[in-house]
């Protein structure tokens, strides 16, 4: 019987959970032309909530609706052609439609190629001189309103992991084209790394300062968690307590991936019914398998930073500064607000009101087995 749990990708279908009043507040956000910037975590399924309002948008055809990732560009010429391509897949399913639009609306007229990429799908490409570069880019960063306005239609560009955009010095260009779309263009700036995007949208001195609503995805709550994986269960002949859930839930805090993950390790172990031995030996078998890239961030801190996050984890992120708790560490108050300061910049720990918590839930698990 094939397990009814999955992660790994993107989900959708019977695999996708609640969402529903982000996604009820981000398409009201479109309608309306704001501007949004997407905060959330790794692994909090925030790209297949991104993908699900883009195939609804599609549906209802009042919109294009344009994704890009910017997790794997490496330069400002691979950004060029990969947006171009983004772009004009989103406009037409008909090459010869969007090769006639694309010729029609391009200012510097470069040479236009489709391929087929190597899953069989069209790719388009433009050519460009060192000279052409600038106007090349303002061209493509154009072609969403352009398109708006020649066929009166509403745009909607995503723009995932935008946080990598620093590297190639685009801010300021991007922002200087963007604010000229109004609501003909609605853009989502989507990312993970906190850190970058707070310095990106907060600092006054920054291109993008204000310039945005600013939405966080949250987890999703345990209610819906627990209607979702009890049907699965239920469908395929076996059961889950509720109070395991609840169990599931706490070590996951919640996020997709992991509760997902969880989720499909139990079900694997579970012949009729789940106890509390399957969900425990399931966390030790996703530690394990994450022991490597957590070994890597571990590597990366100072030998301070390594005790703060002991730390964290030890008293469960609340009332750092006590006096009683603190001297055990070793650490002083001022070396450890350094520390915290530090491990935030990194985006391995954060603060929600009282508490600091490791942003990767299960990291907090794998130090518990492996460091403390």
């Amino acid at each position: 019987m094939r397990n009814p749990f999955y992660y790994g990708n993107e989900v959708s279908g019977d695999d996708f959970c609640d969402r529903e009043q982000e996604l009820h507040e981000l398409t009201g956000d479109v309608r309306s032309g704001l501007n949004v910037l997407l905060y959330a975590p790794r692994r909090i399924g925030k790209t297949s909530l991104l993908r699900k309002l883009q195939r609804e948008l599609v549906q209802s055809d009042e919109y294009v609706a344009v994704f890009f990732d910017f997790f794997s560009v490496s330069s400002v010429d691979e950004f060029i052609q990969g947006y171009f391509n983004a772009v004009a897949k989103s406009f037409d399913t008909v090459p010869e439609r969007v090769m006639s639009l694309l010729k029609s609306v391009l200012k510097v007229r470069p040479n236009i190629q489709v391929t087929v990429g190597q899953s069989g799908e069209l790719m388009y490409g433009m050519s460009f001189s060192r000279k052409e570069r600038t106007a090349s880019l303002e061209d493509v960063l154009n072609l969403p309103h352009v398109f708006a306005q020649a066929k009166k239609r509403r745009v909607v560009v995503i723009f995932d992991e935008f946080q990598e955009i620093e590297q190639f010095d685009l801010e300021k260009k991007f922002r200087s084209i963007v604010q000229t779309h109004g609501r003909d263009v609605c853009y989502l700036f989507s990312g993970s790394k906190k850190s970058i995007l707070q310095r990106m949208f907060h600092d006054s001195s920054r291109a993008f300062y204000r310039s945005v609503k600013h939405l966080r995805i949250g987890e999703i709550p345990l209610d819906q968690w627990t209607g979702f994986i009890q049907a699965k269960f239920a469908r395929t002949g076996k059961e889950i307590a509720p109070d395991l859930i609840h169990r599931a839930f706490t070590i996951t805090r919640g996020f997709p991936y992991y509760m997902q993950q969880l989720m499909f390790e139990a079900w694997d172990r579970t012949d009729a019914q789940v106890d509390e031995s399957i969900i425990e030996d399931a966390v030790r078998l996703m530690c394990e398998r994450e022991y490597d890239l957590y070994s890597l961030v571990w590597s990366d801190l100072t030998p301070n930073q390594k005790k703060t996050l002991k730390y964290i984890v030890r008293s469960d992120g609340r009332n750092l500064y006590a006096n009683d708790q603190l001297g055990e560490t070793g650490l002083t108050a001022s070396t450890l607000k350094s520390t915290l300061d530090g491990l935030m910049k990194k985006d391995v720990c954060e603060r929600t009101d009282d508490q600091y918590l490791l942003v990767d839930p299960l990291m907090r698990h794998w130090v518990e087995r492996y460091m403390a």
